[in-house]
């Protein structure tokens, strides 16, 4: 392409420009908007040259002539629509804030519109940035934006000599967006130990340039057809799902943005969903997560799995990961590559194996090229991977049958455990110090590690006859189990609770434990993991502190706020409840005769008395200086009056004795109150009624 009039061309195929007429416009779209910097950028297999600057070049660490990936820039996500054209502050926009050129440009402010040529293809794009954020920066800005675009656009005409490849290319991708021209080949992803295929990943191959599967997808998106051409695949790939031997998953390649708008119903209608594996694409952050799991849901409800690619290859994975639990990691094979001769990238490839296996994701290392890599990943913990290495990628009909494929065994639960081996298990476990165990679906311990055998006191054999059922204390077993019936019948894919353990030797030890269910091909449950971290200490702590805090300090018995959070329980099993209000008889000049110290000593034995004489379900609380509340379950009214007489007598017929010897009779004044259910009396209202009846009581 070239434009009208005298130009200066920049390279040998690129544009011929007026410079000095595109100057002037990108000077008044930069004056216009209160930004930096303003050029035109041209595009040309895959790259964009800058053709044009204007302001300060220097601010965007770029000059004249400059080539850089469309596949990293702001562009080709304006043109897909995957960014709108004005970002008043890139820092606030999630998807600007993950990208690199954001901070390689010093972008705070950008806007962007492309620049078409009369033919309608996308040639180019106009840009404005600041350093600064700009959040004046509004839609009714576009309008002299797009008018400084379709300017220049009319200044391009087709060239005069050669042909235009970039047409031609662009022609091809439509043609293959549009007839579906393009091919599936499937690579086989490897149990690490026994080699058996796990799954394959589909992969779309194009007949024409840019021939790779990314720079085509990234020419697709130019053109507004990169969801579509998604679409298409994911389709093509799903109609063959029948076709692979049912043993293995089928996973395929699948954008977020692509993700929130496919078919899924109409696509799933005619395959077992708990086949399909979606690869989540690492290259884009995501803007609202809460709208792609909305988008998911449909599917991860019918079975179909999700894993996350290229994992450590970028912040975007890790937010995936993080934000959308899938039951798939696969490590990019960056990381892979060399993990054999590389301590940072085995530690790197361990730690991402960890943390997928905190949350019950099967880990899957991508790109393994030799044996010692497949050793390296293997010995961090990953139990399953693709290569070259391995197996190459192939279509359907070439080693896919299931006759090739390793026969399900006699004892597939066993086989099963042993993917955790003594050589991977004890390597990843020996010196760990939580508490874990492989437990079968009928509650047996298949594997446990020292650090739990420690913790409760029992061998490795002992344990082995044993069931977790057997072990839990009775008051959390049904919490427990109804959780893990939660995994087993699909609502939930692991769980965490606080549970008591029953030692060797009859202590009690308080557990945090989290369980992960291992499904087998076709989802099939076949173990649970668990890790169980020793929290007796914290829970004994806790008791104490809690205890402390609900509890008179001088009398040990309740205190007020304990006695009133009793009420409210009461008060809201709606079963009604009664209460003693008690006051001690001549209390003050007991206190002024005998000094504080007699008066506390005549507190405290009050206090226990009343203890001594209430049933065990009932609370004494110290309800003010000299008064105390007694709450019981019973509303019985006569029941309450022959506790309160009882009380009275107690007290009547044993002297206190104080801190000088001194006996003292000591009596107490006591009325009672009953809240019977549904006589609308509030708390306040019953604990009135009882401060009433004891000042009759006094009085008479």
């Amino acid at each position: 392409m070239r434009f009208e009039g005298d130009g200066e061309p920049l390279s040998d195929d690129g544009p011929e420009i007026p410079v000095e007429l595109v100057r002037t416009l990108l000077s008044l779209l930069r004056t216009r908007l209160g930004l930096d910097t303003a050029w035109l950028a041209s595009f040309r297999d895959g790259m964009q040259t800058m053709e044009v600057l204007d302001g300060d070049a220097e601010a965007v660490n770029r000059s004249l002539g400059d080539r850089t990936s469309l596949s990293d820039s702001y562009c080709v996500r304006v043109i897909d629509g995957r960014l709108p054209a004005i970002i008043p502050d890139t820092a606030a926009n999630q998807t600007t804030a993950a990208l690199p050129v954001t901070s390689e440009w010093n972008l705070g402010a950008y806007v962007g519109v492309p620049v078409l040529s009369p033919t309608g293809a996308t040639v180019g794009m106009v840009c404005a940035v600041s350093q600064e954020a700009k959040p004046y920066l509004a839609g009714i800005d576009l309008r002299v934006v797009n008018q400084v675009a379709e300017l220049i656009g009319t200044l391009i005409e087709s060239p005069d000599k050669g042909p235009n490849t970039t047409a031609a290319q662009r022609t091809a991708i439509r043609k293959v967006v549009y007839q579906r021209d393009f091919e599936v080949v499937f690579q086989p992803v490897h149990d690490v130990t026994s080699g058996r295929v796990m799954g394959v990943e589909a992969l779309a191959r194009f007949p024409h340039a840019p021939f790779r599967p990314d720079a085509f997808l990234a020419q697709a998106a130019l053109l507004g057809l990169g969801i579509e051409l998604e679409t298409a695949i994911l389709a093509r790939v799903v109609s063959m799902v029948p076709r692979l031997p049912d043993e293995v998953f089928v996973a395929v390649n699948i954008s977020p943005g692509a993700a929130l708008v496919a078919p899924w119903a109409q696509m799933l209608a005619d395959v077992d969903p708990s086949r399909i594996v979606l690869e989540l694409t690492e290259h884009d952050a995501v803007l609202d997560y809460g709208a792609l799991e909305d988008a998911l849901e449909p599917c991860r409800s019918r079975g179909v799995r999700i894993a996350v690619d290229d994992v450590g290859a970028g912040f975007s994975s890790f937010s995936h990961v993080l934000e959308l639990s899938p039951e798939f990691v696969k490590i990019d094979q960056s990381i892979t590559r060399h993990i054999d001769v590389d301590d940072a990238r085995r530690r790197l490839a361990h730690a991402i194996a960890e943390l997928a296996g905190q949350m019950g994701a099967t880990v899957i290392a991508e790109g393994v090229e030799s044996q010692g890599e497949l050793d390296a990943v293997g010995a961090v913990g990953i139990i399953a991977a693709q290569g070259f290495f391995l197996s190459r990628p192939r279509p359907v009909g070439h080693g896919f049958e299931p006759a090739e494929v390793t026969a399900e065994p006699a004892d597939p639960l066993h086989t099963e455990v042993d993917l955790l081996g003594e050589r991977r298990f004890e390597l990843a476990l020996a010196h760990s110090p939580i508490g874990m165990a492989v437990v079968g679906l009928d509650g047996t311990f298949l594997r446990t590690n020292r650090a739990l055998r420690a913790m409760l006191g029992y061998s490795k054999s002992e344990l082995a006859e044993l069931t977790f059922q057997e072990i839990t204390h009775p008051d959390d077993l049904d919490a427990d189990l109804a959780l893990l019936n939660d995994c087993l019948e699909g609502r939930r894919r692991s769980y965490r609770i606080d549970k008591r353990y029953i030692a060797s030797d009859g202590r009690i030890v308080w557990g945090a434990l989290t369980v992960v269910i291992v499904h087998a091909p076709r989802d099939r449950p076949r173990y649970f993991v668990s890790q169980i971290v020793d929290v007796t200490a914290d829970r004994i702590r806790e008791a104490d502190l809690a205890r402390q805090a609900a509890t008179d300090p001088l009398t040990a018995v309740a205190n007020r706020s304990a006695g009133w959070n009793r009420l409210e329980q009461l008060d809201a099993s709606e079963a009604g409840y009664g209460v003693l209000f008690c006051d001690i008889d001549r209390f003050k000049s007991l206190n002024d005769q005998y000094g504080h110290r007699s008066g506390d000593r005549l507190l405290v034995e009050v206090a226990f008395r009343l203890r001594e004489a209430v049933g065990p379900r009932d609370i004494v609380a110290r309800w003010g200086g000299d008064e105390f509340l007694v709450i019981t379950d019973s509303v019985d009214e006569s029941e309450l009056a022959r506790l309160a007489e009882q009380i009275t007598e107690d007290l009547d017929g044993k002297p206190v004795t104080l801190g000088d010897g001194a006996q003292v009779a000591v009596g107490l004044t006591i009325g009672c109150a009953v809240h019977h259910p549904g006589d609308g009396c509030s708390i306040d209202t019953v604990l009135d009624h009882a401060d009433h009846a004891m000042y009759s009581n006094r009085k008479s």
